[in-house]
């Protein structure tokens, strides 16, 4: 489906860049930009920055750059119409609906999101506002649930019909296939058609973390059938059960600020937190707890509190939870619910009782481990003592940052009442060798990975991180072509030439410049949003979200003035140009010295090498004092 330019820019304009990437990357201002840890590769140290103003977005360890469409389609995998679609319906923007025509040319996920959307449109309508829905409506009141908290999680209800979603949707020219490629609708025996998946069920939405509908999950309401009671969207083009956290779109602002996440087991507890005001639930969704999710929250939250049953299942699932937050560098308690209590039943209670039992009764898991082994009795004899240690400190062993590991160590000795030197002892003996399997990242390292500085350090021929070859000069001159238009893009490259500049994308932006110039304007929309090609797109990212002031070596070293960006922009150009041309002259002086030690080795005449340099160093010192700028 193709939208105009004025949809786009739209969209655009109402998605906030920093909103937008603090869905997925837990950012901290640091001037005017936001930094982060890059949702794009593995690092211990921020190196991924934001820049509102500009509305772009730029990694420093692997050089992944671009404006808010750019960066949604590269951490979601989507194409250009879906992170449209995805950001204009977060923005509240309203977007062309597709029509026969326009489904046909449509990416099948698209297809399928859109199905998705119409079913829970579907579903809330018919319980909403339908007598069908009344019986489902009615047992969401008996539970407590307000229509607020009904309108904030879209709950619904499906017919008990074997068909009624499927004529709904065919009536909106809804396919068959698309609802059964979303796993609305079964395929009957024998091909002879299609029926509804969902029938006769309170249905709860299974949203992505920026607000996409993915699958459903049912509860049956009659406790007269012979059906499970609940059953769950199988996983489609765009729902991985593995990926997704239910609740996390409602809860993620409550993370951020608490960072914190609670995890319970089913959908209604997190609906009743969210309504009692414990509003950073989130549930696994029907499966065990994955890396995949806690990845996920890591996003938002720094520690973990997984609520469980005081069974043997409960103990179970908590323990595999421990070791999966562990691994990942998040902080984990737990906390049990009494027998034959859950969290919704706290829930009604109040807000107070709530946060007074999470409060009271969360253990770290050090302590829950312990615990855990003395009600099994493992603790009664010398070898299960031993095993219990052994199973405490194989999940200290999973911690990644050392610091952590340290502190619950520790914790560990106090507990146990073992010396700490023997328990490093074994532990030491856990600890596994790095690997390239070692996790994605950990809340506190080296910093072993920092942004560049656009400094001293940066000096000529020195790369970025990203593999740019930009020199700083550069960077410089290519913000104040962007920054001050026409009239700068004329002095610069009035007084530099484009085989100044190094080859590659600092060369092709330039060249860029200089079609807009002869074209009668100079627009850096299209640098931003990548129209000339993801190299220009991504140095530009780096140029206009790091400013790189001008080197005070250029005035230390080379008696070039130093102004910065705000105060005379114009001169600023000029000891940029001054660096630059310096660069290539010094490049050009060093090759000749090449050339005349490799004559003088063969044997031959050195002379016109030695005058070819003495050219270089006159001309060195006319460009020191700036006199290619009075030849104008």
């Amino acid at each position: 489906m193709y939208f105009s330019d004025d949809t786009i820019e739209s969209v655009r304009t109402a998605s906030d860049v920093v909103d937008v990437v603090g869905e997925y990357v837990h950012l901290k201002k640091r001037g005017t930009n936001y930094f982060g840890l890059c949702p794009f590769h593995s690092e211990n140290t921020p190196s991924f920055s934001v820049n509102p103003e500009m509305g772009i977005y730029k990694c420093f360890g692997c050089g992944a750059g671009g404006d808010v469409f750019q960066f949604v389609m590269q951490v979601e995998g989507l194409s250009f119409p879906e992170a449209l679609r995805t950001l204009g319906e977060k923005a509240g923007v309203e977007l062309p609906e597709e029509s026969d025509a326009g489904g046909e040319h449509l990416a099948e996920s698209e297809s399928v999101y859109s199905a998705l959307r119409f079913a829970a449109r579907f579903f809330h309508h018919e319980l909403t506002r339908t007598d069908v829905g009344k019986g489902a409506l009615a047992y969401l009141r008996d539970r407590g649930f307000s229509q607020a908290t009904i309108t904030t999680f879209g709950l619904g209800y499906a017919p008990g019909g074997w068909d009624a979603l499927l004529t709904a949707a065919a009536g909106q020219h809804v396919s068959a296939d698309v609802l059964e490629k979303a796993g609305l609708v079964i395929e009957r025996k024998g091909r002879s058609g299609h029926y509804d998946r969902f029938r006769g069920r309170l249905i709860f939405p299974i949203l992505s973390h920026v607000g996409k509908v993915l699958g459903f999950g049912g509860r049956i309401l009659d406790p007269s059938s012979d059906e499970p009671k609940y059953i769950n969207s199988p996983e489609t083009l765009v729902y991985n059960k593995s990926r997704v956290l239910y609740g996390l779109f409602q809860a993620k602002h409550a993370l951020r600020k608490e960072e914190e996440a609670i995890l319970v087991e089913g959908y209604t507890d997190v609906i009743a937190l969210h309504q009692a005001g414990v509003q950073r639930a989130v549930a696994s969704g029907g499966t065990s707890l994955t890396r995949d999710q806690v990845r996920l929250l890591s996003r938002y939250a720094r520690r973990i509190v997984l609520v469980f049953d005081a069974d043997a299942a409960g103990a179970g699932a908590a323990k595999r939870g421990i070791d999966v937050v562990l691994s990942e560098g998040l902080a984990v308690y737990v906390v049990e619910l009494p027998s034959g209590e859950d969290p919704a039943s706290y829930a009604r209670r109040g807000d107070a009782a709530l946060s007074r039992f999470l409060a009271d009764h969360r253990s770290d898991f050090v302590t829950f481990l312990h615990e855990l082994g003395r009600r099994d009795g493992r603790l009664a004899t010398p070898e299960g003592e031993a095993e219990n240690m052994h199973a405490i400190l194989e999940a200290v062993a999973r911690i990644p940052d050392p610091l952590m590991q340290e502190t619950y160590l520790r914790r560990a000795g106090d507990v146990l009442g073992v010396p700490e030197g023997r328990l490093r002892q074994v532990l030491e003996g856990l600890l596994p060798t790095k690997s390239s399997d070692s996790p994605r990242r950990s809340r506190a390292g080296s910093p072993s990975e920092r942004p560049p500085d656009g400094g001293a350090s940066s000096r000529r021929h020195a790369r970025t991180p990203s593999g740019s070859t930009a020199l700083p000069e550069e960077k410089t001159l290519i913000r104040l072509m962007l920054e001050h238009g026409s009239s700068m893009v004329e002095f610069i490259l009035g007084n530099t030439s484009l085989e100044e500049y190094t080859p590659g994308a600092v060369r092709s932006t330039v060249e860029r410049f200089v079609s807009q110039y002869e074209h009668g304007t100079v627009d850096p929309s299209p640098f931003l949003e990548g129209a000339f090609g993801v190299d220009v797109q991504e140095l530009v990212a780096e140029v206009v979200v790091i400013r790189h002031e001008p080197s005070e070596n250029w005035e230390r070293k080379q008696r070039i003035a130093v102004p910065k960006f705000d105060e005379d922009p114009y001169e600023t150009a000029a000891s940029a140009m001054t660096y630059l041309k310096l660069d290539r002259i010094e490049e050009a002086i060093d090759a000749k010295k090449q050339e005349q030690f490799e004559a003088g080795s063969r044997g031959d005449d050195e002379r016109d090498l030695q005058t070819e340099i003495i050219e270089l160093k006159k001309l060195q010192a006319q460009i020191r004092r700036q006199e290619f700028l009075e030849d104008e």
